[in-house]
């Protein structure tokens, strides 16, 4: 009997068949899409953040694109391995992990339990339930199970309006320094409280205060209004689990007094003199460089400023170029090497990577103004901070 396989196979081995290949399948603008969407992932994971208009701007562009079109984004979030693209209004929200464990009981002990077990009292005091009747003590169970499983999902918020102002008016707080993020306290979480979540201001409307649970903790259902006009009903445990990892609490500031100004500013003869710290920004005329907004070099020296960048133009750690002054400041009681560590590593996120003639500059940061000038007071008064580069607020510890 002929094998047709195996003559097939033969046949396909001979050399006049070397040079017969299949036609490429030519790509389509969905697959061009991914793989685009795909080249934004990689570069937003060597460095550590998706590519912006100053860094990349062929790359930003293309992901602006992505985030202004429904079904671009549609296609690309299942290669998102970045966390690039905005999660659906509608996805539900995770509740706690259940804290219970089942304990191990012996043979002798599952028995003398099954024995005990309600249904039986129905069986021995003749019962009139049927067949398929659930006894009151399982439907009681039922339902907590039922309740437990509920999950809170965002939606409209209908009275919206009621809200819109409140939002505002913590958004240009934030701006101006009446409002301070600080991180997340549940002290802090009260009705008629402002938080931050992933990026996002929400606003506790409600609070179904439903006690102190069997750990001490205080639950309940909550109505949540989110600044984009959507609400849901999670959990409050929910709220604060959630708030504990990736969270802000929105504090409301206050001026401080003419006696704490003094106290902390007047010079006494008990401080001694560190230095200076000053924030320059670059002449550089190279494109590269020109083009990146809010890019400042944060240092210190204990001579004069003037002296230290007068030859600026040759030196790599100024870029190679003429820099300006922006702003400096006169600290005492300040060791130059402690002020470094702690300036790098408030903005070691946003630091500029950048080579120039083989040496790699440290000290410059792309970072507004405004926030360098509260992150070098804030280590000047001794004041834990930390800097989120995606929300661009100084968070007090």
């Amino acid at each position: 009997m002929i094998n047709w396989g195996k003559e097939l196979e033969e046949i396909l081995k001979d050399p006049f068949f070397d040079n017969v290949k299949p036609l490429k399948k030519k790509p389509t603008s969905s697959d061009r899409l991914v793989a685009g969407f795909q080249e934004i992932c990689d570069y937003a994971e060597a460095h550590g953040c998706p590519p912006t208009e100053e860094t990349d701007r062929k790359l930003y562009r293309r992901l602006k694109g992505i985030l202004e079109n429904e079904s671009r984004l549609e296609r690309c979030r299942p290669f998102d391995t970045c966390g690039l693209l905005p999660i659906p209004e509608n996805e539900i929200a995770s509740e706690p992990e259940a804290d219970y464990k089942p304990k191990e009981l012996t043979e002798a002990e599952q028995l003398e339990e099954i024995m005990n077990d309600p249904l039986f009292d129905d069986i021995e005091s003749g019962s009139d339930l049927g067949l398929f009747d659930i006894p009151d003590y399982m439907r009681e169970r039922l339902n907590a199970r039922k309740e437990a499983e509920y999950v809170g999902k965002r939606r409209e918020c209908e009275d919206f309006e009621k809200y819109a102002n409140g939002f505002k008016e913590v958004q240009q707080g934030l701006k101006s320094g009446k409002f301070r993020l600080v991180k997340f306290s549940v002290k802090n979480l009260k009705v008629g409280s402002y938080f931050v979540e992933d990026g996002m201001i929400g606003y506790l409307a409600a609070f179904d205060d439903e006690g102190v649970n069997r750990h001490g903790d205080r639950d309940g259902r909550t109505r949540v209004i989110y600044e984009n006009g959507a609400e849901a009903d999670i959990k409050f445990k929910t709220i604060t689990k959630n708030l504990s990892v990736t969270g802000y609490s929105v504090i409301d500031t206050s001026e401080m007094t003419t006696e704490e100004l003094e106290q902390c500013f007047t010079i006494n003869d008990t401080d001694v003199e560190s230095g200076t710290i000053y924030v320059l920004r670059t002449k550089s005329t190279r494109p590269e460089i020109a083009a990146i907004k809010n890019l400042y070099k944060i240092g210190f020296t204990a001579t004069s400023v003037e002296s230290r960048i007068a030859n600026a133009r040759n030196e790599p750690t100024y870029l190679c170029a003429d820099v300006e002054v922006v702003a400096t400041w006169k600290v005492y009681n300040v060791k130059s090497s402690t002020f470094e560590a702690l300036i790098h590593k408030l903005f070691s996120s946003v630091q500029l990577q950048v080579t120039v003639d083989g040496h790699t500059p440290k000290e410059w940061f792309i970072v507004p103004f405004n926030i360098i000038e509260e992150g070098v007071l804030a280590i000047i008064n001794g004041i834990p901070v930390e800097y989120d580069r995606d929300l661009q607020q100084i968070i007090r510890l």
